[in-house]
């Protein structure tokens, strides 16, 4: 079914349009101030552990990408991947694919406001719309308008939680090409133009060198059924990947022969 998203919001493009998510999120934003959003958001448990954040290993001074020949291809993936982690800022704008169809489209960034940690908006073409925040000092936390009955603590979270409620789902898909990537092959430079994000991000056009191969994909996806985020393993999936003159990705498109599939739209802030 071809994806019809929905009309753009006139006032703040990175606001969710329900209204009933926005008015939950707030209200969690709101008793996190008060000091008492853990009574508040437990499921079947009088006590929430906060999650454990994991531990900053220290990494060296980035790498300028002037030292870096493109045409070492590992070296300047993993210099793109390090350069994305390593942004104060990211957004993201991407599409799914299903058996050659476009299955839906979302947008997920860093958060913007106090205790945001991470927010992922992302609608199905049948128009469902699925919200996954991070909050700080919370854990993640997520609603759907079918499946699900208002905004949830996942107390415990899932892998697939794990990865597709906080900023690793931005992440990961450079980790994974990092990690699994074959067949690596310099295509040479080329211009692109990123469009209007779906967040509001304006367009963009860079000058980038284009990578193609193989890797092990890692789709995520929400099951209507059972309102429960999943992770599909797609192995030996051909990509192309575009990283600008600086070293940041700009464009990751990925497909199975059967057709399944998305591309990303990076928007990292610059050094």
């Amino acid at each position: 079914m071809p994806f019809s998203g929905p009309e753009p919001a006139e006032d703040d493009p990175g606001r969710p349009n329900w209204p009933l998510a926005l008015i939950v999120v707030l209200t969690c934003l709101a008793v996190i101030a008060s000091g008492w959003i853990v009574a508040r958001l437990t499921l079947e448990d009088d006590t929430v552990v906060p999650l454990a954040e994991p531990s900053e290993q220290a990494r060296p001074p980035r790498e300028r990408s002037g030292s870096v020949d493109p045409d070492d291809a590992e070296a300047f993936l993993a210099l793109a991947a390090r350069g994305l982690r390593d942004a104060p800022s990211l957004s993201v704008s991407y599409t799914q694919r299903e058996e050659g169809e476009e299955a839906g489209r979302g947008w997920a960034r860093r958060g913007v406001e106090a205790d945001v940690v991470f927010e992922h908006h992302f609608t199905t073409a049948e128009g469902v719309e699925v919200y996954r925040y991070e909050l700080d000092d919370t854990g993640h936390l997520m609603t759907a308008e079918r499946g699900m009955t208002g905004m949830s603590l996942l107390n415990p979270p899932s892998e697939a939680d794990r990865r597709l409620c906080s900023i690793e789902f931005a992440l990961s898909p450079l980790d994974d090409l990092v990690d699994s990537a074959s067949d690596l092959v310099w295509e040479g430079r080329e211009e692109i133009t990123l469009p209007e994000g779906l967040d509001g991000s304006p367009e963009g056009s860079y000058t980038a060198y284009r990578y193609t191969g193989d890797f092990t994909a890692v789709m995520g996806g929400y099951e209507e059924e059972s309102g429960h985020n999943t992770l599909t393993v797609l192995p030996k999936t051909e990509f192309s990947l575009w990283i600008d003159e600086e070293g940041y990705p700009r464009r990751l498109e990925y497909d199975t022969e059967e057709g399944f599939g998305e591309t990303y739209d990076y928007r990292p802030t610059v050094d």
